[in-house]
């Protein structure tokens, strides 16, 4: 009886300590996909240049004044592979620009503000380390122009050409609890605010980059815990 007693008790722990290793393995190699959602600012500084004529006389002034907050939505994946993992993400991503816009004309130097509005698809890729559920990634990221609105086109000669495709790179903290993961990421945007603006011929001079600060919710349908 006793030896049927230690062999039971034997199986016993062996079944948990399986378990346990089981479940740990699984986890070091699991699949994750679902749905990601996020808000976060555009970093742009203010910012002047000016629209002249074919005189060379200076008739707007043009400041960025500020970023409209940036929202994303899309499809996210991960795959570990012990501590390392590798992520994928499809988000549609949309913010705007506001500017003030000072002309000058005879009777004084009305100021208006008008806005700039843009659609992107962004395909991304990142990878990095993960441990017990904490992590940190890096990648590169193209964005795709899906759509670009702007009242900047009621100036008097202003011009744009539009950048179909760009590029950037991000850099991203995060964690996982369960089929919930939270992440802050930094995106470093290979492309100026004045890109696509041009004034008849001339490109503009702002410089500043559309970078953006993000904070991310995604919830797995699928687990291999």
């Amino acid at each position: 009886m006793r030896n049927i007693i230690l062999f039971i008790l034997f199986l016993l722990i062996a079944n948990v300590s399986f378990g346990q290793y089981s479940k740990k393995a699984k986890e070091r190699r699991a699949t994750r996909y679902g749905i990601k959602i996020s808000g976060g600012a555009i970093l742009a500084r203010a910012e002047t240049t000016y629209i002249g004529n074919e005189k060379d006389q200076v008739i707007h002034q043009i400041e960025l004044g500020r970023a409209l907050p940036q929202y994303n939505a899309g499809f996210w994946g991960q795959k570990r592979f012990g501590w390392l993992y590798a992520e994928t993400n499809l988000l549609y991503t949309t913010y705007g620009m506001s500017y003030d816009v000072t002309t000058y004309t005879d009777e004084g130097k009305p100021l208006k503000q008008l806005t700039e509005r843009f659609g992107y698809v962004d395909a991304q890729v990142m990878g990095g380390l993960i441990s017990n559920g904490f992590r940190i990634s890096v990648g590169p990221v193209m964005h795709i122009l899906a759509n670009q609105s702007s009242q900047l086109k009621t100036l008097e000669n202003y011009n744009q050409k539009l950048r179909r495709i760009s590029y950037g790179f991000s850099g991203a903290i995060g964690y996982d609890a369960g089929p919930i993961s939270i992440d802050i990421k930094f995106d470093k945007a290979f492309r100026t605010v004045g890109d696509h603006i041009y004034y008849g011929y001339r490109k503009s001079q702002f410089l500043e980059t559309p970078d953006g600060l993000t904070f991310a919710i995604a919830y797995s349908f699928a687990r291999e815990d």
